[in-house]
């Protein structure tokens, strides 16, 4: 403040006062775990976590209030904050839950016993897939965040503590989302780095009132200033720096700090079998319970596994059997469950120790063929991929299947198998091989298969559930009509080809709460990804009597001509249909037309098929099998597979940073003049119109580089600010005079001393601003 101006005493501690002084910290709060939450938000984990905002508000007003609560002991504090937690967690979760719950206490039952069935099946050694669960796990980790970071920082005086916990929940979740969260990481860091800066000046402002020493006023407001600007520069100057960064060194410490935190998702993954886990996770594990039909899919070029095989094929990891109406359930390992008596479907499942055959049915035109996979990277379900009907795996694995009734009682059924599981670790660089029945089926053979199906495939793979709307099934009926299908596979041909007229296009929103998801992309979306176009093909032919199954897994990748392999990465983990035909079993379909997927070629009728199976084969009929696992490296050459398309909806990395760079100069530009002109405004608060005039001459002036020296009257002061703008000398002296009246004269003299008009005051503001750029120069000395 300018020599000479009254300093205004500093006001006592009130409830306004308390506000005052929280206020800074409580919004650097809100900024930077709002930023974290926000990014946890939008990231496709599971459907439902835009509640993580609310329960993030009502977290972080609690903390604050309990913070600044002398009297309120923490244990008391952390106490009643865990109720509030739960009892609002259950609140904003209500709207994901079964309708017919209408009171919080029945919610708040049905999520005691989720709870209770998924720590039976996490003991019994299985995965939790409730992704209810999932979603109120995260509203607590939420809570927690946000209410330790307000009482971290406010009751404690913790910010290193408070930072780094937000620290690393949002590079944990920025590691794994795709597309990155950048925009709320670095809203974060800026936040953190303000909050570090108030902090420690709030410190040595406490040190010095309890030492009796004065200091400036507003002094925390103009370190946040200053940090402000500084943090803004290095934010903008890394925004723009290349981000392609190569050191094998780098990689290697990476991979050695980051064992702890692979261990951790490890486990966070057992507990909820990566439900709707985003793409690069890192994993490429499946769901094997639940899948539900989703919004925008956006999958990484990440290396999942190569594949070497005589025949180009689709690699199936898990079938589904149950449609609900928003997605789709495998309920094979419930149903064994049941008919052993056993607590978990994992527990069902029959173990097979390495190259034992599994007993399959008598299939017709399948062959048996090797295919041997190499992971790129750690499968955390587990899962072993197969092309065709398993016969065995080298390493040892469970096998989850149904069983059907017989005159002796229950007996397996490994023609309805679900899934495949290692019993140890599948670990990148792991390797295995497999036994497959591959289908050689030929067009006229399925046609004469007939309908014939055994009880447990029209039990279970006709199943319907109430949603499917009216004009689903009439478009079933008249797709048939349309195409005069007279046989199953002819269904199935019609089925297919009409579906492949319809929009490939993953970026596509969630289907409206309480609508069929088929039912919705059938006639009202119109475009979509293979989950909807197989999940529509399974449900039309279902429709007409005509079995199937929804299957998830990966199309067959791309091939390395050179080596012999086929390249399979995280862009092509596919779903499709499965029709079943009496005596041939499973046969593969493709209603999706996109450019990573292929048509399965078959002959016409059976004698094309051992021709071409004696000839060189074409472009998917593929080579007679080899006899063990080194004729795979013997020169096989497999057939050639579709292009893999590169993501199309990744956004262009360099295209956007001029446009961030002039935001951010921009945003400083902004800044700085709503800093300057608060600033000026908060000198002039509460001083009278003389003493706002002078205060306010003066704060510009030194601002251009004339401040007023410590030894100068406000006489002398006006003639250097005279000789400075000779052209505002007059106003100039009006100001200092009608100051130096009301601060030393009579109250009556005052009035003799008018301030300058209105007019002349506005010229000689505008007059020193410009002089903030081109800096006052004094041509005289006082």
């Amino acid at each position: 403040m300018a020599p000479g101006l009254a300093v205004r005493p500093r006001p006592t501690r009130t409830f306004s006062s308390e506000i005052v002084a929280v206020l800074p910290s409580a919004l650097l709060i809100l900024l930077m775990s709002g930023a974290v939450v926000w990014a946890l938000s939008v990231a496709p984990w599971a459907v439902g976590l835009e509640v993580l905002r609310p329960v993030a508000l009502l977290a972080l007003l609690t903390g604050l209030i309990f913070a600044r609560l002398p009297w309120l002991p923490d244990w008391l504090a952390h106490l009643l904050s865990i109720a509030l937690a739960l009892t609002w967690a259950i609140q904003v979760l209500g709207g994901q839950m079964d309708p017919r719950l209408l009171t919080w206490r029945d919610q708040g039952a049905d999520l005691l016993v989720r709870v209770i069935v998924w720590a039976r099946v996490l003991g019994a050694g299985g995965r939790g897939e409730d992704i209810l669960l999932f979603v109120l796990a995260l509203c607590l980790l939420v809570w927690a965040l946000v209410y330790g970071t307000a009482w971290m920082i406010l009751r404690r005086g913790w910010p290193w503590r408070a930072i780094i916990l937000n620290a690393v929940v949002a590079l944990v979740n920025y590691t794994y989302v795709v597309p990155k969260p950048t925009a709320a990481f670095f809203v974060f860091l800026c936040a953190a780095l303000l909050l570090l800066v108030l902090q420690h000046v709030r410190e040595r402002q406490a040190t010095w009132e309890a030492q009796g020493i004065e200091f400036p006023d507003l002094l925390a407001t103009r370190f946040l200033a200053s940090a402000a600007i500084v943090c803004g520069l290095l934010i903008a100057i890394t925004a723009n720096l290349p981000g392609q960064v190569s050191v094998d060194r780098a990689t290697h410490t990476w991979a050695l700090l980051s064992s702890p935190f692979k261990t951790a998702r490890e486990r966070w993954e057992d507990m909820f079998s990566t439900i709707s886990a985003p793409p690069g996770t890192g994993s490429g594990a499946f769901t094997s319970r639940g899948v539900a039909l989703g919004g925008t899919r956006l999958l990484s070029t990440t290396v999942v596994m190569e594949v070497s095989a005589t025949r180009y094929d689709y690699w199936r990891a898990v079938a589904f059997d149950k449609y609900t109406g928003q997605g789709w359930q495998n309920t094979v390992g419930e149903q064994a469950r049941a008919v052993l008596g056993v607590d978990t479907p994992e527990q069902a499942r029959t173990p097979f120790g390495p190259d034992e055959p599994l007993p399959v049915g008598d299939l017709r035109e399948r062959r048996e063929t090797l295919q041997r996979f190499t992971l790129a990277t750690d499968r955390l379900d587990d899962l072993l991929m197969v092309g065709g009907t398993l016969r065995s795996v080298s390493v040892p694995s469970l096998v989850e299947h149904n069983f059907v009734s017989g005159a002796g009682g229950p007996r397996p059924n490994f023609d309805e198998t679900a899934l495949v599981v290692a019993r140890e670790r599948l670990r990148a660089e792991a390797t295995y091989t497999v036994t497959a029945m591959v289908a050689f089926a030929d067009i006229a053979s399925l046609q004469a298969a007939g309908d014939a199906y055994p009880p447990w495939v029209r039990e279970r793979y006709l199943q319907l559930p109430e949603t499917i709307t009216a004009r689903t099934r009439a478009l079933a009926a008249q797709i048939v009509a349309t195409a005069n299908a007279r046989t199953p596979y002819d269904v199935a041909v019609a089925m297919q080809n009409d579906l492949r007229t319809l929009s490939y296009n993953t970026a596509i929103p969630s289907p409206p709460d309480g609508a069929d998801a088929v039912d919705w992309f059938l006639f009202d979306q119109r475009e979509g990804y293979c989950d909807y176009f197989a999940s529509a093909m399974v449900v039309l032919l279902r429709a007409q009597g005509v079995p199937a199954r929804w299957v998830r897994g990966y199309a067959g990748g791309e091939l390395d001509a050179e080596r012999g392999v086929y390249i399979v990465r995280e862009n092509v983990a596919h779903s499709w249909p499965e029709v079943y035909f009496p005596g041939f079993g499973w046969e593969r379909f493709e209603p999706t037309a996109a450019s990573y997927t292929n048509l399965p070629a078959r002959p016409l009728t059976a004698a094309a098929s051992a021709d071409a199976a004696a000839a060189t084969p074409p472009a998917d009929a593929g080579t007679p099998p080899p006899a063990d696992d080194a004729a795979l490296d013997a020169g096989l050459t497999p057939q050639p597979a579709p292009t893999v398309p590169q993501p199309t909806n990744q956004p262009n990395q360099g295209a956007g940073r001029p446009l961030a760079l002039v935001s951010s100069v921009l945003g400083l530009v902004v800044l700085v003049v709503g800093m300057v002109y608060g600033r000026w405004r908060y000198e002039l608060w509460g001083l009278s119109e003389a003493g706002a005039a002078y205060a306010g001459m003066a704060l510009l002036a030194k601002w251009g580089r004339l401040p007023q020296a410590a030894h100068r009257t406000p006489s002398e002061y006006a003639v250097a600010l005279g000789a400075a703008l000779p052209e505002h000398r007059a106003t100039i002296n009006q100001i200092v005079g009608a100051y130096i009246h009301e601060c030393y004269g009579r109250p009556t003299a005052a009035a003799r001393h008018a301030l300058p008009s209105a007019t002349a005051g506005r010229e000689l503001r505008r007059a020193l601003v410009r002089g903030l750029v081109t800096g006052l120069t004094q041509k005289d000395s006082a």
